[in-house]
């Protein structure tokens, strides 16, 4: 098979699997900050606040830190259907660019 005039080999090489599985975290944090980051923060903001339950001054000062790592998680952890199509594409690319870099 060819792109852009470039061979893609089927076997990856031994430095594929490492610089995917760091693509894959990447795109997992970013997923996570950009929509679930978004998600509690306008939770967060919301006035549906009961008069039961709040945490006080506390969580609205470290609610944002809180969120933030809550936020990184649910981006790796969760598989949601634009991390997998960005992995897919920038994973595609990324042994494309492996297999010149070794091919050379």
């Amino acid at each position: 098979m060819s792109v852009s005039g470039v061979n893609v080999v089927t076997q990856p090489s031994s430095a594929v699997p490492s610089e995917l599985g760091r693509l894959r975290e990447t795109i997992g944090r970013v997923i996570g900050s950009v929509f679930f980051g978004t998600l509690l923060k306008t939770m967060r903001e919301s006035s549906f606040k009961g008069q039961y339950g709040h945490g006080g001054r506390g969580e609205e000062v470290f609610a944002a830190q809180l969120h933030g790592l809550l936020a990184e998680r649910m981006g790796t952890t969760a598989r949601s259907g634009l991390a997998d199509v960005l992995y897919d594409r920038l994973g595609h690319q990324q042994r494309i660019i492996t297999e010149q870099r070794t091919g050379e």
